[in-house]
């Protein structure tokens, strides 16, 4: 920038002398024969081009600068100056041990998806034991109840069929008592009939052995009847025993009170086999949460790992060149430090213009640029930016501008070959000019001095439009053909 600056100096500095060697040069011409020693112009028809001259220096269109993001030994690395086309490698680390890194990350990733799929199936086990834990608590519990209800009926039935049976019983009981009783009366009465006969010796009727076998036969019959009533009472006070037996009652009872222990135990034996198939669910659904945060991050290692093997190539680009490289095949690199830096292949100018200039300048502007290496080859280009910021160096304020260069008809481009740049900031085409020393103001308005006769010379009024360092357009006061002195007279 310094180079430039210096440079830019140097021509004003040189202008300034010419300008000044020239108002010294007509002072002498003045002093003596004018049109003798003074040189003429023809008004002439032509294009005048305005234009802003620079310099600068060839840059890259693109410039980047590589760091290694991971440590290793390089295995591949180009060199200062070789040329490279978009897409090739630039520099690689070796990755032997990323990549067993690598097929590490995948099998364990392959290992937390086994495990997944078991933990989803182990899930699904849960599900269907929970479903059958239910259906058979639904089926135990509808089985207790129905047993139940009919131990209840059953121990009903038992005390329905006992209250009937003691009833007929003591019903029976009664009904013996009472036709032994009679038995027993009719035989006692027949015994003391018989026994007063005999004590009357009721001969007439009956002899006495006959009376007397009537007496004992009335003796059994009377001992048969309390016989038979002790035994038909025995008999019906059995029955009525029997009838107020309480086994069967209390055999019913207890099957009644079975069936409903059966029926808690069964209740508490459901709850219990479907709050352990709930627990079996919740315990394969966090099985399935942690295998699947194992895939998570058995993935996410996998990742960091093939971002580390990406990280240990870089790749062009764009097609460029090699503008420097820090390591060499073999050498241990790290990150941190610039491994290598790249430019396109794409050339364009840069450059400086004076604040006075600028406001003449646009993108888009045509510029005739000439190499200093190849100083014959004129070529064209455009103006593709102008930085909005200026640098002010020494107090001169100027501001960058990016020229990029035609494709067609250029030399061969160098990174940091010296140019000169003519823009063209206006044109006239097909207009009358003069050379531009050859115009000079007085009180605001522009004149030429042109030859008259007998050697004197006429001050003409003329009305200038644009102009460059050699020309400038006459646009009224001259026609093409008249001649003018190219320097003014004092």
């Amino acid at each position: 920038m310094m180079i430039k600056m210096i440079r830019k100096i140097i021509l004003i500095a040189t202008a300034v002398i010419i300008i000044i060697s020239m108002f010294n040069l007509l002072a002498c011409r003045a002093n003596g024969d004018v049109q003798k020693d003074t040189e003429t112009f023809t008004v002439a028809r032509g294009d005048v081009i305005q234009t802003v001259n620079t310099s600068g220096y060839i840059e890259s269109e693109k410039e980047n600068s590589y760091s290694l993001m991971t440590s290793g030994k390089v295995a591949y690395c180009l060199e200062k100056g070789d040329t490279f086309k978009n897409g090739d490698m630039l520099i690689e680390i070796d990755t032997t041990r990323l990549k067993l890194l690598v097929a590490q990350a995948e099998e364990n990733m392959s290992v937390a998806e086994n495990s997944l799929s078991l933990a989803r199936l182990s899930y699904k086990q849960a599900l269907d034991a929970n479903h059958i834990a239910i259906q058979l608590a639904e089926i135990n519990a509808s089985l207790a109840e129905q047993a139940s209800q009919s131990a209840y009926k059953a121990l009903e039935n038992a005390n329905v069929s006992a209250s009937h049976a003691y009833n007929s019983a003591e019903t029976s009981l009664k009904n013996t008592e009472s036709i032994a009783d009679l038995n027993i009366a009719q035989a006692k009465s027949a015994l003391e009939e018989a026994e007063r006969a005999l004590a009357a010796g009721a001969t007439a009727i009956l002899t006495i052995e006959q009376l007397r076998y009537n007496v004992v036969v009335a003796q059994k019959n009377y001992e048969l009847a309390l016989t038979t009533k002790q035994s038909n009472t025995d008999i019906a006070q059995g029955s009525v025993d029997a009838a107020g037996n309480r086994t069967a009652q209390d055999a019913a009872q207890g099957s009644y009170e079975q069936s409903l222990l059966n029926q808690s135990t069964t209740y508490w034996q459901n709850l219990s086999s479907t709050q352990s198939a709930a627990r079996q669910i919740e315990i394969t659904a966090k099985n399935i949460s942690q295998a699947e945060s194992q895939l998570e991050l058995s993935r996410i290692n996998l990742d960091l790992v093939n971002l580390d093997v990406d990280n240990s190539t870089i790749y062009a680009p764009y097609d460029g060149v090699v503008l420097s490289s820090t390591y060499r095949e073999g050498e241990y690199a790290g990150p941190g430090v610039p491994a290598i830096s790249v430019i396109s292949s794409a050339f364009i100018i840069k450059a400086e213009v004076n604040e006075t200039d600028i406001v003449n300048l646009e993108v888009g502007q045509d510029a005739l640029v000439r190499l200093d290496a190849y100083y014959e080859n004129v070529f064209g280009g455009k103006i593709t930016e102008i930085s909005p910021v200026s640098t002010n160096i020494g107090g001169v304020v100027s501001f960058g501008l990016t020229v990029k260069p035609d494709a067609a008809d250029i030399p061969t481009l160098l990174y940091g070959l010296s140019a000169s740049l003519d823009i063209v900031t206006s044109s006239a085409k097909d207009v009358l000019y003069v050379p531009v020393q050859s115009v000079f103001e007085e009180d605001g308005k522009s004149y030429v001095n042109v030859p008259g006769e007998n050697k004197s010379i006429k001050k003409v009024e003329v009305t200038t439009g644009i102009y460059n360092f050699d020309f400038i357009e006459i646009k009224s006061g001259l026609s093409e053909g008249d001649a003018i002195l190219i320097s003014p007279v004092q």
